[in-house]
Parts: C-alpha cells; structure tokens; sequence
C-alpha cells in the first residue's frame, strides 16, 4: 500500500512543485516603470491558480505484463489566469491606486488621458 501511495503522491509533488513558480512576486507586483518626471509606475495583477491531480490503478487486467509501473495509472494539471487590476503611482510624496474595471484594456484605454493629464499635473 505504501509504495502505490508514493506513486500518486510523487505525481501531485511534481505538480505542485512548479506552481510557485508560476506565482512569482513579479508577476503579482510589477516591475517599476520610472517616468522621466520621476515618478514610479507599479503595476498589479491577481493571479488564479488552479491544480488537479488523481491517480488509479486498473485492476487485474491480465491482457498486458505487470511491471512496476502498471498498472497505476495518473494524470496532472494547471490552470493559470492573470488578470491586471491597476497600478500605484507614487510621485515620492505620496502614493496613489489606480484600479482598472472589469475589462482592464477597455478601461486602460479609455483612462489614458486622465493618467497622463494627472502624473503631469502632480509635475508642475
């Protein structure tokens, strides 16, 4: 029983195992932009990791030669979704968020303006 236990349980270790890579700080939190002005741009984002891991064996099935590794049979998957939720400008005097909506392009787009007009008016 233990060594059928170490066959699912090496398979969910492996998977896991790379997931925290996927959620790097850097990908939560962005890489500073500086603007010739000098303030900083950070950008965020929500990361939505998803993880699924199962394992079986088939029985006595007598049409191929058990070996070690039959007849456990496993499988292992990731979902990863990244979705950007704004930035926090900080102009060295104070720090402001920014959120974008729910469509973060459309309102990136559409906010343009009024993020440009407001790190320029903090400027002067």
């Amino acid at each position: 029983m233990a060594e059928k236990n170490q066959k699912i349980n090496s398979l969910i270790d492996s998977s896991l195992g790379r997931l925290d890579e996927l959620a790097d700080v850097n990908t939560v939190i962005g890489k500073p932009i500086t603007t010739a002005s000098g303030f900083q741009i950070i950008p965020f984002s929500k990361v939505t990791l998803g993880n699924l891991s199962g394992g079986g064996e088939y029985g006595d099935v007598k049409i191929v030669k058990e070996t070690d590794t039959f007849p456990f049979a496993g499988g292992s998957g990731a979902v990863v979704s990244m979705k950007p939720m704004g930035f926090i400008i900080d102009d060295g005097k104070s720090c402001k968020v920014l959120r974008l909506t729910d469509e973060p392009l459309d309102n990136l787009i559409e906010r343009a303006g009024e993020i440009v007009r407001d790190v320029l008016s903090k400027n002067e």
